[in-house]
């Protein structure tokens, strides 16, 4: 009975972690739920039926259990056609495993021609840079596009101040952040800043701003909260912590 039961409640339980990060229908969960197998089989038929589902059902299982895959097919994309498309897909995707050499090297032989000063490559090389612990690098590609509108209220700009406190530059750190300390936006960053304030020993600055992150919320109608639910929860987190 134990044997039988285990890969039903398997199955069970990532149809119901696919409904989830799908956000799909609610009457799923109870197909699902009241109707363990049947349901589950339902489910995954009626979400995989389509030939290019079973298709990318079938890369990403392979992605999952197959080292390298999807790397090793990039390369290969790469090798059949030097597009700067192809150069920032397999960048992108080296960072994610923690390739930051091959993805630096990557994004680098991007700008040229027409790219050579492409906002979001440089902003992708920021990022990168910071995350390979390449600091001055990270703050070398900062100031090409410090003043661009793309490059203002981006994530990336957290790497750059980051950048910037990691090499002791601490006033450029602050001030970098202080670019993005916006109201009622960037929540991410001003997090990012209120974790800065506690690194430099400032928890006063800290609570300060993230109970103002948390009033600003407070204030958000039913859909703006619910779009910042995540950040929200990260935000009352830190702040609980701080306030012991």
């Amino acid at each position: 009975m134990v044997r039988f039961y285990s890969p039903i409640f398997i199955l069970q339980m990532f149809c119901l972690y696919h409904a989830y990060s799908k956000g799909s229908d609610q009457k799923w969960y109870f197909i699902i739920l009241f109707l363990p197998f049947i349901g589950s089989l339902f489910y995954l038929y009626s979400t995989f039926y389509s030939h290019r589902n079973v298709e990318n059902l079938a890369e990403t299982l392979k992605s999952s259990f197959v080292t390298n895959y999807k790397i090793d097919k990039l390369e290969k994309q790469l090798a059949f056609s030097e597009t700067v498309t192809n150069k920032i897909e397999l960048a992108a995707e080296h960072r994610a495993v923690g390739n930051y050499d091959r993805a630096m090297e990557l994004y680098e032989s991007c700008l040229d021609g027409i790219h050579a000063e492409d906002p979001d490559i440089i902003a992708e090389l920021v990022r990168t840079a910071y995350l390979s612990e390449a600091y001055s690098k990270a703050v070398k590609y900062g100031k090409l596009i410090r003043n661009e509108k793309i490059f203002g209220n981006s994530k990336e700009k957290i790497a750059l101040a980051w950048s910037y406190y990691h090499l002791g530059r601490n006033d450029e750190a602050e001030a970098c952040f202080e670019e993005m300390n916006l109201q009622f936006m960037n929540y991410e960053q001003r997090h990012e800043f209120a974790t800065y304030y506690v690194q430099i020993d400032e928890q006063e600055k800290a609570i300060y701003l993230l109970d103002k992150l948390l009033t600003e919320i407070a204030a958000m109608d039913s859909y703006e909260k619910r779009e910042l639910k995540s950040m929200h929860r990260v935000i009352s987190k830190s702040y609980s912590a701080l306030r012991r």
